[in-house]
C-alpha cells in the first residue's frame, strides 16, 4: 500500500495533511459500560513517520463491583491498536507495523495494510457517532486474508455454470 501522505491520512479518517508534532485526535466516554475509547494519528516530530493509535481507558471500580462476567476489573489502559507508518518512496506513505490487541499483523497476509486502515477508520467512525466501537467484530470481519487460498471464501470459482436450453424454458421441450 502505498499513497501520497494526503491520501493516505484520509484512509485514517484525518481530513487534512498532518504537521510535525500535531494530532488528530477522537474521544468517546460510555457511562454504562464505564469505558472511554479514545483514537488519534499524530504526525512525529521530524515529519517522518505517522502513528495511529487506539486505546480503551476502563474507569477503575470499586471492590464490590464486578463486570459482566463476575470477575473483578482493576480499570486501567488498554492499547487496542497501534499501527507506524513512513514513507515508503517519494511522496509515498504506508503502514509499516500494525498491532491489535496484542497481535502482530505486520506481513501477517496479503493486504494487511489497508486492512488495517480499514478498522481504524471503521473505530474513527464509530466515535464520530458517539460509540464506542466493538473491536472484536471488526477484527473477525476486516482482519482476515482474502486472497485466493486463504480465508475460505472462494465465491463461485470452481462452481460449473449450468447450461440453460431456452426451449426447456418455454415448456416446449422435444421429447
Amino acid at each position: 500500500m502505498r499513497l501520497e501522505l494526503e491520501k493516505f491520512l484520509q484512509k485514517l479518517g484525518v481530513s487534512h495533511t498532518l504537521s510535525p508534532y500535531e494530532t488528530q485526535p477522537w474521544l468517546v466516554y460510555s457511562e454504562e459500560k464505564t469505558l472511554t475509547c479514545s483514537a488519534e494519528v499524530r504526525m512525529g516530530p521530524d515529519g517522518h513517520d505517522i502513528e495511529a493509535e487506539i486505546q480503551f481507558l476502563h474507569d477503575e471500580k470499586d471492590d464490590d463491583d464486578d463486570d459482566e462476567d463476575g470477575a473483578e476489573s482493576a480499570g486501567g489502559r488498554e492499547q487496542i491498536l497501534w499501527m507506524r507508518a513512513e514513507p515508503t518512496g517519494e511522496n509515498q506513505w504506508g503502514p509499516k507495523y500494525l498491532r491489535i490487541k496484542d497481535k502482530d499483523y505486520t506481513n501477517d497476509f496479503h493486504g494487511w495494510e489497508e486492512k488495517g486502515c480499514e478498522v481504524f477508520l471503521s473505530c474513527v467512525e464509530a466515535l464520530q457517532m458517539n460509540e464506542i466501537p466493538d473491536i472484536d467484530m471488526l477484527i473477525e470481519d476486516k482482519m482476515k486474508d482474502d486472497s485466493w487460498g486463504g480465508g475460505g471464501r472462494r465465491g463461485k470459482i470452481g462452481r460449473k455454470s449450468p447450461k440453460v436450453k431456452p426451449a426447456a424454458l418455454m415448456g416446449m421441450k422435444k421429447p
